[in-house]
């Protein structure tokens, strides 16, 4: 059995913004053997029966916010005797403290480890842990099983391929690098190809890189390839990407509707100080501009509460969201996550105010900002939120794309908004606090 947890805060049905198919543990039963029966369960819809019988093993993977709910899904299992193993991008970053609930943890890539970890488990004499010490080089990649998964009755998208991993950029908040490493690598484009054409071409795909045609050449050749499947695809891209010359143009003519794209900030000393010096605040509108004039919708992401914004952050940033005319945006408050250099940065500093991992979805706020309040930040990442999921904004968003004669589009981004606004509507619901524990004594 297959396990993803369902976040505490977050109702069942529903996913902090959109409901998207366990991916990874799609890939997992992709890489394991015929001979083994495989079920997944993704806990934001199904129950789990912790009886069943003639269970052999459980993998559990669980973002951090879910983590919680996953160690105590393992201890029930254990508690049944039944062996569980834990991977993904938190435990590979707190595998000693998965260990105290499961009796093997993955440290980094399955492709490389979970054919082991079934032999070991199979002979009962499952280790502790298993670590991939290299990365996966792409090549022969399994397809993802997802018909093991009720998608078309529940996920906006269900259709995921992968085409690079890794990131050069170490964004202070970011855990990707850390997991991923920090060189791109690259899948043999004509697998790539291979396992899409057995995809439903009537219905869109996800490309599920970190960052979609970094790469020049990779980009070129992906492009061209599908380019004659005449699939519509979505994916995420980085600002200089998206500036590079042709690239949006190239993009759109293979089938791209939908870019998200992490700008992050609109503070340039924030960029700096993050580790993101790659952005700069005045190129984003002639992405935002080439990418409508290709027919692209533009998710912007942001991260509200570095320690260069301060209380004006959210009415500037309003401001420019509505002049960028973005078709819809992703507002983060800066989640100190095991693994990131941020984290470790604010750690040294004191400045951590909750380790409780059930406060690291919505709008929950964990740390002493520099240049504002725990309050300032929880109020005005939630005044930024309901400026920008209120319908008649999701109404103008829409309209300008039936201006454009853009009909199927406007459909896109209405449907993509209104997942937004059931976020914020859930996070009004179920949020957080803004100071979850006592602030650390710092008079000492």
């Amino acid at each position: 059995m297959l396990v993803q947890p369902r976040a505490h805060k977050i109702p069942k049905g529903q996913g902090a913004r959109f409901n998207i198919p366990p991916w990874s543990l799609c890939a997992i039963a992709g890489l394991t053997p015929e001979k083994h029966e495989i079920e997944i369960i993704d806990e934001l819809h199904d129950d789990i029966n912790f009886d069943e019988k003639n269970l052999g093993l459980v993998g559990i993977t669980a973002a951090t916010a879910a983590v919680k709910r996953g160690y105590e899904i393992a201890d029930e299992f254990r508690k049944r005797g039944v062996k569980v193993v834990m991977g993904g991008i938190h435990v590979t970053a707190m595998p000693e403290e998965a260990l105290e609930h499961c009796d093997a943890v993955a440290i980094g890539e399955a492709e490389l480890i979970w054919e082991k970890i079934l032999e070991d488990a199979e002979n009962n004499c499952l280790k502790p842990t298993y670590k991939a010490d290299v990365y996966f080089d792409m090549k022969n990649m399994k397809k993802p099983r997802f018909d093991l998964i009720n998608h078309r009755e529940r996920y906006l998208c269900y259709q995921f391929v992968q085409t690079t991993r890794g990131c050069p950029f170490n964004c202070e908040f970011c855990s990707a690098t850390k997991f991923w490493g920090n060189k791109y690598r690259y899948r043999p484009i004509d697998e790539v190809i291979e396992e899409l054409k057995t995809f439903d071409r009537t219905q869109r795909v996800f490309i599920v890189d970190d960052h979609i045609g970094a790469n020049p050449a990779h980009a070129k050749e992906l492009f061209d390839k599908l380019t004659p499947l005449k699939m519509s695809w979505a994916s995420q891209t980085g600002v200089k990407t998206a500036l590079r010359e042709g690239f949006l143009k190239h993009a759109a003519e293979s089938g791209c509707k939908h870019l998200f794209i992490g700008f992050e900030s609109i503070n340039e000393e924030s960029l700096k100080n993050s580790n993101k010096k790659q952005n700069d605040p005045k190129e984003f509108k002639k992405i935002v501009e080439e990418a409508h004039k290709y027919g692209i919708l533009i998710q912007g992401a942001f991260v509200i509460g570095l320690d260069d914004d301060k209380a004006d952050i959210f009415k500037r940033l309003h401001r420019f969201v509505e002049e960028m005319k973005f078709d819809h945006i992703q507002f983060n408050v800066p989640y100190p996550y095991p693994g990131t250099a941020l984290q470790e940065r604010l750690i040294k500093e004191n400045r951590i105010t909750s380790f409780d991992y059930d406060n690291y979805v919505y709008d929950g706020i964990n740390f002493i900002p520099k240049n504002m309040t725990q309050e300032e930040l929880h109020k005005g990442y939630r005044w930024l939120y309901q400026k920008n999921s209120s319908i008649w904004i999701l109404f103008k968003r829409s309209m300008r794309k039936v201006l454009r004669g853009q009909f199927l589009l406007a459909i896109l981004a209405l449907f993509i908004n209104l997942g937004t606004r059931r976020g914020y509507l859930f996070m009004k619901k179920c949020g957080n606090e803004y100071n979850p524990i006592k602030y650390p004594d710092t008079t000492a």
